[in-house]
């Protein structure tokens, strides 16, 4: 796709001579140009409050947007047909927009070349500045939960206990979590599909390393102190599940319940 591009303090003008369509992205300061009919979008605050038909002239009023976008059309569509394809496409990319937009059905024989057109102006826009709109927003990504240590935590002891190992631990300063003697490792590190170590069964036996002189028979001979839950799950079985879930008190409350902040 081929396009030429005029760039000004408040306004973008966008065409493609190929399909001989023209875009502009006008903010509020800037007084639109109408040559064509066309379609027009405002916008306040990134929220879509219209999308409508132009004829010929604008005349728009008010303080209820700062920026409008308007699309030239082809005189091989139809205008209203054109318009319905927007209004769908923001729906079904489930965009909000006031409550009397509703989807309504294309002719069958016009949907193809209304959609195409639609599509290709909405990427077009979405390259200049206006990023996801009329399409569907990224979901964001669940904040991490956050776990803090206390005084509190510092003297409750909690256990853990899977089908290869048995433990005993305590966090007992932020940086410093003990797994207590007693404790029963994993035996074997898992493997993957071609027979190799995992980058959490390496990590594992790189602690078991650490602390070779701490533990034999996998049994562990005397208190081993070390950094986080995350090596503790590592040093005991390998990690490979959510050991903030695992580790619990005597009424089986878990780490995450007491820590999670």
């Amino acid at each position: 796709m081929k396009l030429n591009v005029e760039l000004e303090e408040n306004v973008t003008r966008i065409v493609s001579r190929e399909e001989g369509i023209q875009i502009g992205i006008y903010s509020k300061t800037e007084k639109p140009v109408i040559k064509k009919a066309g379609i027009g979008i405002l916008i306040l605050k990134d929220r879509i409050e219209n999308i409508f038909r132009i004829e010929s002239g604008l005349d728009i009023k008010g303080k209820n947007w700062d920026r409008l976008i308007l699309f030239t059309v082809p005189s091989s569509l139809e205008m209203r047909y054109v318009l319905r394809g927007f209004i769908n496409a923001a729906l079904q990319n489930e965009v909000k927009l006031p409550r009397r937009f509703k989807e309504e059905p294309i002719p069958s024989n016009m949907q193809k070349l209304i959609t195409e057109f639609v599509q290709r102006q909405i990427f077009i826009i979405n390259r200049f500045g206006r990023d996801h709109l009329l399409v569907k927003a990224p979901k964001r990504k669940p904040a991490k939960t956050q776990h803090r240590w206390s005084a509190a935590v510092s003297v409750v002891p909690f256990y853990v206990e899977t089908p290869d190992s048995k433990a005993e631990i305590q966090w007992i300063k932020r940086n410093e979590m003990v797994i207590r003697a007693g404790a029963t490792m994993k035996k074997e590190a898992p493997l993957n599909k071609d027979g190799s170590l995992g980058f959490s069964a390496k990590m594992g036996q790189k602690v078991r390393d650490d602390h070779q002189d701490a533990f034999e028979n996998y049994v562990t001979k005397k208190d081993i102190t070390l950094k986080s839950v995350n090596e503790v799950s590592l040093f005991l079985y390998f990690a490979g599940t959510n050991s903030w879930l695992k580790f619990k008190d005597a009424d089986g409350k878990t780490i995450d319940e007491w820590t999670k902040g």
